[in-house]
């Protein structure tokens, strides 16, 4: 982490939208130089930014509370903070250009600096550049504000080898881009961030949230970059002798929407049973097929036909179809109280039909209709001889 000053160098602003629709095309044999690769990067980011702008939007995703600093340990107990620092605590943003602000450590801000600049992926520590000396100004208003935005910074210096024999030749180059940002200290809340700037979409004419009018009105204009780069965190007001009187959360900052916390728990819906075909099976011992019709058929599924059956085979299809091999003894007959099918998921659930399936009545109570008897062939007729 840095202080911001003009002794700063290798890291850069993020333009709102630099519109690549270029991507390379890689063939055999191809002379690749580094405009290629880093053409094809550039495409890949911002498309991935332009997404997060005007799908997702801009704000504070979650966390990035700016909280006081506790005086240390054996300091007078009557200054419970640190005069004119305040701590930026962990969280993620999404920048008004799309870009992905990471906050992986807690950063001390003074005050009466412009700010601090940090790396994500850094150590967890507030080091001290030895380059540049830290010049405190007190500031001129007791309300400050804090917000966040995204630096691309330089990484990784290593030798190159120069290319011909002129003085200009430079003989280390960054090998790395590394994700930044830059917490600045400002003198007036950020535009599109505080209330006097509350979007139109999603509140009725009193200005209340309403989710249900996000899905309302006429074609939305397309958002753009009028906002500038910085994401409000809070608003801090301190005291002349540098005390913090107040640190506001709420006022100054602009929050997203994030499905992070939206879940639920299913509650394992029973199953039922609509339909089934065929409607009647026949009592002769043998497997026959039935297609049983419903809802919330779930896999290692178990399926009952009621006594005298046996269901040998069950293939799920899908969670409203389910195919099953029945086997019904010989001679049953079926009984409307209890030869119902009955499913009944892993989970206990259970659902019935609501008519049975039947067993067409044989003519033999025995099992099994009784062959009729071959009719007997008739002989025909010797004529009568004529008498003399």
């Amino acid at each position: 982490m840095t202080t911001n000053s003009n002794c700063g160098c290798g890291c850069l602003d993020n333009p709102c939208d630099s519109t690549i629709a270029e991507l390379p095309r890689y063939y055999p044999r191809q002379l690749i130089t580094p405009d290629d690769l880093t053409l094809e990067q550039n495409y890949f980011r911002d498309r991935m930014r332009r997404h997060n702008r005007l799908m997702h939007g801009w704000g504070v995703v979650c966390g990035a509370l700016v909280c006081p600093v506790p005086s240390p340990s054996g300091s007078d107990p009557t200054v419970p903070f640190v005069a004119w620092q305040v701590q930026v605590q962990t969280g993620y943003v999404l920048g008004p250009y799309g870009d992905e602000i990471i906050l992986d450590c807690p950063r001390i801000v003074d005050l009466r600096t412009g700010g601090v600049s940090g790396v994500t992926g850094d150590p967890c520590v507030e080091p001290v550049d030895p380059w540049c000396s830290q010049v405190f100004t007190p500031p001129t208003t007791s309300t400050l504000y804090i917000a966040v935005k995204y630096k691309q910074c330089m990484t990784r210096p290593v030798r190159v080898q120069p290319v011909g024999c002129g003085c200009s030749d430079t003989s280390c180059e960054y090998s790395r881009w590394h994700d930044g940002y830059e917490i600045g200290v400002l003198t007036q809340c950020p535009p599109c961030t505080d209330s006097s700037n509350k979007p139109t979409a999603g509140y009725d004419d009193k200005g209340n949230a309403q989710f249900e009018l996000l899905a309302s009105g006429d074609v939305p204009a397309c958002p753009d970059c009028a906002c500038g780069p910085w994401v409000g965190l809070a608003s801090v007001t301190v005291n002349q002798d540098g005390s913090i009187k107040q640190i506001d959360n709420c006022s100054c900052r602009r929050l997203v929407l994030s499905y992070s916390q939206f879940w639920w728990q299913c509650t394992g819906s029973a199953p039922s049973v609509a339909g089934f075909s065929p409607t009647s099976l026949n009592a002769d011992g043998t497997d026959q097929q039935v297609i049983v019709n419903g809802a919330n058929f779930r896999c290692g599924l178990t399926a009952s036909f009621g006594p005298n059956t046996t269901t040998t085979k069950l293939n799920l299809r899908d969670s409203e179809t389910l195919q099953a091999t029945v086997n019904v003894a010989s001679g049953a007959k079926s009984d409307p109280n209890l030869n119902v099918i009955t499913v009944t998921n892993m989970d206990t659930t259970s659902g019935a039909s609501t008519s049975p399936i039947t067993f067409p009545a044989s003519s033999s109570g025995s099992g099994g209709s009784s062959p009729s008897p071959a009719p007997k062939k008739m002989m025909p007729k010797k004529p009568a001889k004529a008498g003399p």
